[in-house]
This record gives C-alpha cells, sequence and structure tokens, in this order.
C-alpha cells in the first residue's frame, strides 16, 4: 500500500511538474517577445523551444526536487489535511515558487545566453547583467501565474491520480 502511495505521489508532481513548467515556457515566451529589443525566431517557433526546454528542466526539478514533499510538509506544519481548501492553498506554494524560480532562470539564462553570444563581444553588456535584467521581469508573473495555476489544477491531478475523478 505504502509503495503504491508512493508511486502515485510520483505521478502526481510529474503531471504538476509537466504543467508547470509549460505555463512557465508560455509566460516566458510571451514576456520576452513582448520586449522589442529581443531578438527571437517567430513567436511559434520561440514558444515551442520554450515549452520543450521549460518542460525537460520542470521535470528534472520534479526528479531532483520533493515540491509535493515540501508542499504536504508545510500543510502539515499548518495543521491542514487534504482535500481542504487550506491544504490545497499551502501545498501549491512550493510548486508555484519552485516552478517559476528554477525553471524561468534555467529558460531564461538559456535565451539570453544564445542572444549574448550573437552581439559582437565589444558592444555586448556582461552576460550576467543581461540575464538578471532578462529573468527578473519573469519572475512575478510567474510565480503569481504559477500559484493560481497550482491551485486550480493540483485538486484535479490528485483527483484523477488517486482515482476519485
Amino acid at each position: 500500500m505504502e509503495e503504491n502511495m508512493r508511486k502515485k505521489e510520483k505521478r502526481i508532481g510529474i503531471i504538476m511538474a509537466v504543467v508547470m513548467s509549460a505555463a512557465m515556457g508560455i509566460i516566458a515566451s510571451i514576456v520576452i517577445a513582448g520586449n522589442p529589443e529581443a531578438k527571437t525566431p517567430p513567436f511559434p517557433v520561440f514558444c515551442a523551444i520554450n515549452l520543450i526546454e521549460s518542460i525537460i528542466v520542470g521535470l528534472l526539478v520534479a526528479f531532483i526536487i520533493p515540491l509535493g514533499r515540501i508542499g504536504k510538509g508545510l500543510a502539515d506544519k499548518a495543521g491542514a489535511t487534504p482535500p481542504s481548501m487550506k491544504f490545497n492553498l499551502i501545498n501549491s506554494i512550493p510548486y508555484a515558487i519552485g516552478n517559476a524560480v528554477i525553471v524561468s532562470a534555467v529558460v531564461s539564462f538559456i535565451n539570453i545566453a544564445q542572444a549574448h553570444a550573437s552581439i559582437p563581444a565589444e558592444e555586448a553588456p556582461p552576460l550576467m547583467a543581461m540575464w538578471i535584467s532578462g529573468w527578473l521581469p519573469l519572475l512575478l508573473p510567474g510565480i503569481a501565474v504559477g500559484y493560481v495555476l497550482a491551485v486550480i489544477i493540483s485538486p484535479i491531478v490528485v483527483g484523477i491520480v488517486m482515482g476519485r475523478r
């Protein structure tokens, strides 16, 4: 029984990672493509590349960092039990913050590094300064959208995986 529950929790984490990371990829595409200084491929291509990068990074995060377990631990400390709204609101925090910070950092760094490489060396700003200025605008929208998305989809994903829906 315990092993079955662990497998279900792992499946929930993977599904959440894919959904949350896909959202981060779309947000990054919109924010970056909306910058008039950004030289990006056509939007559908740029969005597809960001989605693939985001999902790969999100899956790596899901396999390395137990965001679901962290969320459950936070909820337990707050006295929240599933499937209450309080549990859902607290449990969603690590998914939102973890994915927004890590996925957006990695994907934006990849994009900025590629853009930086195409700028003549004498004209290029420092890579880290260029990356930070490109990454910071992604954080707040990423965390906000990620949190709302996690609050909405996590009960659905849990219900499907646990066989309640």
